[in-house]
């Protein structure tokens, strides 16, 4: 038999990168017929993972300088005046605040010297303050007392564990204070808490007395009024700088908007003081469905700024609203201004801005960017289940408006705002403080 014919064996390359197929040649082969039927291989090249596309939208993280506008020292020994000093701050619930940061409130009241702190979003019902397990009168009250600070509260009604707000005012000075009680009855009492229109007795001398008492839940003391109406009649005392004590004590607290269809959510408390009212409010949140969009433009908005108009008009004297207002108005109060959800997002949509623009129009300043029209990524808002604080990625939600009358300057001027900031480093909720200065000349 004939011998069958081999042929001879290729040697194998030695050449690593000659017998390593290049990236071209590692993509998937495709088979194809050719006319004769038989069947042929072409080799394709690899497809790269697509690209992502970088954000159209703006991106705006880095927090510009901010001039200081006022020394409240220099005013005060170059012109006699005192600078009233207001702090507003969401705490996004005041039970867990005082749990993880008991002394975050009087520690923020005494670096910032502040006549008046307003908090939003309390989450705290009728009882919560005498509840020995919370422990809000020993880590919070009691030390708002030691720093000559009255508590005001307005609880919601028709939801528990929501809404909430509360104020806490600096009394500056030895005032006689006369407190509207339930009964109608005015009730003297001195600083001490003696009431001096009963020879020989105390009135509510302590804080712990005042839980005590029924009086007290009925809002007649005042250390931690609630819902409710409460007159409080000053009389001058020691100065405040070369200002008459009698200019920076209230008049009167207003735990209410006078209107059924908004008052039971506790989100409004009023402080008249002799040169201006002052209202703390948590404006409602339009919802993450938007369901409460069309009341909360259409009919809250409206009646507020119409309350705020009446407060000037009858009163004769001009209005500061504050706190979180749950809008953020233009591009320099968002991170990521045009980005396609912000337009059906809370707080960002059309309809609110349009809303907020328009009760501006009707007389008030926004006082921030009035004062700082340049500042840049100074947000109040971060959402904490996204982690932006860190970064940066906020919303601007909490402001001061305050009548044009108070953004003027002049002689006659008694009360004049003259800065405005944030507190980015105060940490205990997902807002951070915001401070409003206004001097107020002898």
């Amino acid at each position: 038999p004939k011998k069958r014919k081999t042929s001879p064996k290729k040697k194998k390359s030695t050449n690593a990168s000659s017998s390593e197929p290049s990236v071209a040649e590692t993509a998937t082969s495709v088979s194809s017929n050719n006319e004769n039927g038989t069947k042929s291989t072409s080799k394709t090249a690899a497809k790269s993972p697509p690209k992502k596309k970088a954000p159209t939208h703006q991106r705006w993280t880095e927090r510009t300088p901010l001039p200081k506008l006022h020394d409240a020292k220099h005013s005060a020994l170059t012109n006699g005046s005192h600078t009233f000093t207001i702090l507003s701050w969401n705490v996004a619930g005041l039970r867990a605040l005082v749990k993880n940061h008991p002394d975050s409130l009087p520690d923020l009241v005494t670096k910032y010297d502040a006549d008046v702190l307003c908090l939003q979003e309390t989450k705290l019902q009728e009882g919560h303050l005498e509840d020995t397990k919370l422990k809000l009168k020993e880590n919070l009250l009691d030390k708002m007392m030691e720093l000559g600070y009255r508590g005001y509260f307005c609880y919601s009604t028709v939801k528990k564990g929501y809404s909430g707000t509360a104020m806490f005012l600096k009394q500056r000075v030895d005032n006689v204070i006369a407190t509207s009680g339930s009964n109608g009855d005015a009730i003297q009492e001195d600083q001490n808490g003696e009431d001096s229109s009963k020879k020989g007795k105390k009135k509510q001398a302590t804080l712990g007395a005042f839980f005590a008492s029924k009086k007290a839940q009925d809002g007649e003391d005042g250390w931690a009024s609630k819902n409710g109406t409460e007159d409080i009649q000053s009389v001058a005392g020691k100065p405040t700088g070369n200002v008459p004590s009698s200019i920076v004590h209230p008049i009167k607290i207003i735990n209410e908007l006078g209107l059924p269809t908004h008052d039971g959510e506790g989100r409004v408390i009023t402080v008249e003081y002799p040169l201006f009212y002052l209202t703390n409010v948590y404006v409602p949140n339009s919802g993450q469905k938007l369901d409460r969009l069309t009341y909360r433009t259409s009919e809250w908005d409206a009646d507020f700024v119409q309350k705020m108009q009446q407060y000037e008009s009858e009163g004769n004297k001009p209005v500061i609203w504050l706190g979180d207002l749950n809008v953020a108005y233009d591009e320099k109060d968002t991170w990521n201004e045009g980005a396609k959800h912000l337009a059906k997002s809370a707080g960002t949509t059309p309809e609110e801005r349009a809303s907020f623009k328009k009760q501006l129009e009707g007389g008030f300043v926004d006082a921030f960017r009035h004062l700082h029209p340049e500042g840049r990524g100074h947000y109040t808002y971060w959402s904490q289940r996204a982690g932006n604080r860190a970064p940066n990625q906020g919303l601007r939600l909490d402001y001061f408006v305050c009548s044009e009358a108070l953004m003027e300057d002049g002689e006659e001027k008694r009360a004049i705002v003259r800065d405005s900031y944030m507190v980015h480093d105060q940490m205990g909720s997902d807002h951070c403080p915001i401070v409003l200065e206004i001097e107020i000349k002898k």
